[in-house]
């Protein structure tokens, strides 16, 4: 996993790169809408493909999957090699979409196999470190991805997240993982008609956790925050119309930045709020709060530094955000629906980041203010962790009320 999100991440500068470059030569569209077209495609796609990966990931071997999903993603990373001039970004934009849309089944069964190889009472830890591995990936990835990018170009950077994703594939093919406890035969009347997705949403239900499933949707501000650090790093931190290097070591810096937050949030979570049901739902609060402080100020930073602090700051939040929802419906969702789960949360999310990252590019191309889509974004987090502290005040208070 970790090889694989290395390579990850070092496309993804690679291609914001591309966007930068080759959209303002062809002068496209305003960058706030290109960057933001290239976040819906890579979201869009896992959000339709989540109601077919969920039931493969709960009926199929989650090795086998995870590693024919790796070798495809080879191969389209290579087709990233013909992306050459402006003519070819909807090619770019076509890959990418096709890319994270395979990506799905892969995390879909990853997920899914996590609590089935640590016990429950470990699980948190198990996502911190999970959540650490994924933000050094992201921090070492992105800021690489800017030095190899300068080094060898885009072209030597497409070649090597293919030869990650075919590393990846390798290890995992020792990997020993049970098969799922729901290991049959896949339905697929059942799940073109959606029937086995909404199995899975009354599971949750029927555990009182399906406000749970909510909480990333609700983050889905962060999808907009992403677009503007695209644009941060493209016009105020870089040099607006910039060659390909230049752009990509901004951006990359930016990312590597929030890799920094997003490996410190579970931490602070942990250390500071405990690990029950009940601290980890007011972590969430907390989450939102967080970022709201970190993009809030990050318009008055002036330098590199300072911004990337603040970014850092706002994804130690956001972080938090991420692995406490997540911790509190693996604890409670059977073995056999987890894949199904984790699609039902991964297609609210997709949808949320989507709406946020059009929302926020095109609110920057409308004002001509990055600014005042940073101020849009906070304030709505704010909002968001007052609305879901209120919302959450039934969950999981009969544990805390046992626990007096």
């Amino acid at each position: 996993m970790a090889v694989s999100q290395a390579g990850d991440w070092l496309s993804r500068v690679a291609v914001l790169s591309l966007i930068a470059s080759l959209g303002g030569v062809d002068a496209l569209g305003p960058v706030g809408m290109l960057y933001g077209m290239e976040l819906s495609l890579r979201l869009l796609p896992t959000g339709f493909m989540a109601p077919l990966a969920g039931p493969v990931a709960d009926r199929l071997s989650r090795r086998l999957v995870m590693v024919l999903a790796d070798l495809a993603r080879a191969v389209v990373v290579l087709c990233l090699l013909f992306v050459d001039e402006p003519g070819d970004l909807p090619l770019l934009y076509g890959l990418v979409a096709l890319q994270t849309g395979l990506a799905v089944f892969f995390d879909a069964a990853r997920s899914a196999a996590l609590p089935s190889v640590v016990r429950r009472e470990d699980l948190l830890d198990a996502h911190a470190i999970s959540a650490a591995t994924w933000s050094t990936m992201l921090a070492v990835g992105a800021f690489s991805g800017a030095l190899v990018l300068a080094a060898v170009g885009t072209r030597g950077v497409f070649i090597a997240d293919a030869i990650t994703f075919v590393v990846s594939a390798l290890l995992l093919i020792g990997l020993p993982l049970a098969a799922p406890a729901g290991n049959a035969r896949l339905p697929w009347r059942r799940v073109l008609s959606g029937k086995d997705m909404a199995a899975a949403l009354g599971h949750a239900r029927e555990l009182g956790i399906g406000r749970v499933l909510a909480i990333k949707s609700l983050w889905g501000m962060a999808g907009g925050f992403l677009v503007l650090l695209s644009v941060l790093g493209s016009e105020r931190f870089g040099t607006p119309g910039a060659g390909v290097e230049e752009a990509g070591m901004a951006i990359g810096t930016l990312y590597a930045a929030r890799g920094v937050g997003t490996g410190l949030g579970p931490l602070f979570a942990r250390r500071f709020g405990g690990g029950t049901d009940r601290a980890l739902v007011r972590a969430v609060a907390v989450g939102f709060w967080v970022a709201a402080l970190g993009y809030g100020i990050l318009p008055w930073a002036t330098t590199m530094t300072a911004a990337c602090l603040l970014v850092a700051l706002a994804h130690t939040g956001g972080s938090a955000i991420w692995v406490s929802s997540t911790v509190l419906w693996q604890r409670h969702v059977s073995d056999a629906f987890r894949g199904r789960v984790h699609a039902l949360e991964f297609l609210g999310l997709t949808l949320s980041f989507t709406f946020w990252g059009l929302g926020l590019g095109w609110v920057t191309d409308r004002t001509g203010s990055v600014d005042v889509a940073l101020a849009v974004g906070a304030a709505a987090a704010f909002l968001t962790g007052i609305f879901w502290l209120v919302w959450s005040r039934s969950l999981f208070a009969t544990e805390e009320a046992s626990s007096v």
